[in-house]
């Protein structure tokens, strides 16, 4: 590794396995860190704007695969008691059944609604999968 192609060959192969395994917060710190700073300099001047590339882009890449992050579950308290969904509303049914209809799974149905997973989750089995002659009696 102590030639300059060496010392690219050791930055590019440690950010992609970084993005591979890893996220941007584990790039970001390699390259604050003081490896990437001693192979860096180690690198001709020319090769450190492909080193800068191949950084850019496994750094693309790795937020194009990230998940969107989900709204924050909001907390529940007296105060909000009156604000939280009824899911036997009419309008409220249609919008759970609308929001699961548009994402096809858990986690993009509590981001359209606002709520967490395991809500959405549990709201859907309350209110959607359930058959609406169900009185809720056990069946053998």
């Amino acid at each position: 590794m102590s030639t300059p192609r060496g010392h690219l060959s050791s930055i590019s192969r440690t950010l992609k396995w970084l993005a591979r395994n890893g996220g941007t917060a584990s790039i970001r710190a390699y390259v604050r860190g003081d490896a990437f700073l001693a192979a860096f300099n180690g690198l001709e001047p020319e090769r450190r704007l492909s080193a800068m590339l191949v950084h850019a882009r496994t750094v693309a890449d790795c937020e194009a695969r990230a998940k969107l992050p989900l709204a924050a579950p909001v907390a529940l308290n007296a105060r909000k008691g009156g604000k939280l969904a009824n899911w036997r509303n009419p309008t409220m049914l249609a919008k759970l059944a609308d929001a699961y209809a548009q994402a096809k799974d858990h986690e993009g149905a509590a981001r359209l609604l606002g709520v967490t997973i395991g809500a959405a989750r549990l709201d859907k089995r309350r209110y959607l999968d359930r058959l609406p002659t169900d009185t809720g009696a056990k069946r053998p």
